[in-house]
């Protein structure tokens, strides 16, 4: 089996016991045999039935080549470190754990790494499907939260378009992590607590020519499953305090005028809400100007007045 491993699938998992069968069954119907392919999934100390339904998952299907491990350090990108660390295949990709790949997806990403020896790395399209109904406010601005992506129908090299590829889709060969480093374990989800900036951070590493070797393909696609859970204020003002403090913590170390520039950056988006506000009053849609306010300024306070996580 090992000589005919292609590619391994690598899913750090917190509590989804909703949507953790779904995304298992997605993967189990690919067009890959069974023996090009291994699934990771890493029980990131899941406090629900998770793991649980893993189990049942494998059991109901044990010519499935699923491979389950537990990672006591909290965190998305201890989760996804551990992946690469177990994995055993020479492309790696990575999936959420309520994202479901079509049957084709392994058998594209593969393919499209085969044909281009200079890529190292790969992202498509991330399309959310609203389990209990898109909202009357959800405009593009909220893509965020939802994980959506999506670059166009051209293919391209996304580091140059100012984009990178998104942690329900994306896939790498090994080299890249043997070049590049591993997810910085300071940024990402930590369980409850939604920071974020741990992919920004690490396609940042990126520099020069290596730039073009990280590629979108628009038909390389998977569907995030979304649902009131993710879209009610209490989840949105922690997502939003999160991304500011993930902006923090990934220039924290860094030059003052850096600091600067990325605190004034953010700052002037967070106020600039007023003004898209304004532009949905005008045109009568008065929800979306009141959340896009709310927004706004929930990143103004993470930005500004929270104190930073504990590492």
């Amino acid at each position: 089996m090992a000589e005919s491993l292609r590619i391994s699938v690598i899913i750090a998992t917190y509590n989804r016991e909703k949507y953790i069968a779904r995304a298992l069954e997605g993967l189990r119907c690919q067009t890959l045999d069974f023996s090009e392919y291994e699934v990771l999934v890493i029980d990131n100390n899941c406090s629900d039935s998770t793991m649980d339904v893993v189990e049942m998952f494998g059991k109901a299907h044990p010519e499935f080549p699923l491979r389950t491990m537990l990672e006591s350090k909290q965190g998305l990108s201890h989760g996804r470190n551990r992946g690469v660390n177990e994995s055993r295949a020479p492309i790696l990709t990575f999936l959420d754990d309520d994202a479901v790949a079509p049957p084709d997806f392994l058998f594209k990403a593969v393919g499209y790494l085969d044909a281009r020896p200079e890529l190292m790395a790969i992202g498509g399209k991330i399309i959310p499907e609203f389990v209990d109904g898109k909202p009357d406010w959800y405009t593009r601005y909220y893509w965020g939260v939802t994980g959506q992506f999506d670059a166009g129908e051209a293919p391209g090299a996304m580091l140059e378009w100012g984009k990178f590829p998104c942690g329900s889709n994306m896939t790498f060969r090994r080299e890249f992590f043997n070049q590049f480093g591993l997810f910085n374990p300071n940024l990402g989800r930590k369980g409850a607590i939604l920071l974020a900036g741990e992919e920004k951070e690490l396609f940042g590493r990126v520099k020069g020519e290596a730039r073009r070797s990280v590629w979108y393909y628009p038909d390389l696609s998977v569907r995030h499953l979304v649902d009131n859970q993710k879209l009610n204020p209490h989840y949105l003002k922690k997502f939003c305090i999160g991304f500011a403090l993930g902006e923090r913590l990934e220039v924290a170390e860094s030059t003052w005028p850096i600091r600067a520039k990325r605190y004034m950056e953010f700052s002037a988006k967070s106020l600039g809400t007023l003004i898209l506000a304004l532009g949905f009053l005008l045109r009568g849609e008065a929800q979306k100007a009141s959340m896009i306010v709310r927004f706004g300024a929930w990143i103004f306070e993470g930005l500004w007045f929270r104190s930073m996580p504990k590492p």
